[in-house]
């Protein structure tokens, strides 16, 4: 009889290093809200990174006084429930838009949005914008911006710098090579 000659090979492949259900269900995932405090720092020797962390600092410094205020006129009034929600909604807010703040300072790049690139200078014209808007906002608190248009542009600027932050996350625009 001939050699016995059988369907299955007789040398496996290798098996696959051990991983971890996270890193076979979510490959390339980084994490959730990571980001470096250091997106922060005013020790820099370029003027337009200081420029863009001063709006960030800014915005999200605005934004952080706001919401202490409303928990102190919350406390006020005398809304236990109302504090303690606020005071949690306070700090992951601070938390969320210094994570999205420190996507949009970092981002490099351009990416195509709706047809258009958007790049560095964009993302650095929106910080600024950011900034004044939200300073616009502090003083309307206090000069009667009424409780309506508050909410609107809190709510807006939070929804728009989320949308900013999301777009710098996607993978930037490799430039076109000639060779």
């Amino acid at each position: 009889m001939a050699a016995h000659s059988s369907a299955f090979p007789q040398e496996l492949p290798p098996r696959p290093e051990q991983t971890t259900w996270r890193e076979r269900n979510c490959p390339g995932f980084r994490g959730c809200w990571s980001f470096s405090w250091d997106a922060y720092s005013l020790a820099t020797s370029d003027k337009a990174v200081l420029a863009r962390r001063i709006c960030m600092i800014t915005t999200l410094g605005v934004r952080t006084a706001l919401s202490i205020l409303g928990v102190i006129f919350k406390a006020y009034s005398g809304s236990i429930v109302g504090m303690v929600i606020g005071i949690v909604l306070a700090v992951l807010g601070f938390l969320f838009v210094a994570w999205c703040l420190a996507c949009i300072g970092g981002a490099t790049g351009t990416r195509k949005v709706l047809g258009m690139s958007v790049g560095r200078w964009h993302f650095d014209i929106f910080l600024f914008a950011s900034g004044l808007i939200h300073i616009g906002i502090l003083i309307g608190f206090f000069t009667g911006m009424g409780n309506t248009g508050f909410l609107i542009s809190w709510y807006g600027m939070w929804i728009l710098i989320f949308a900013v932050a999301w777009i710098t996350t996607w993978a930037p625009e490799q430039p076109n090579s000639y060779v």
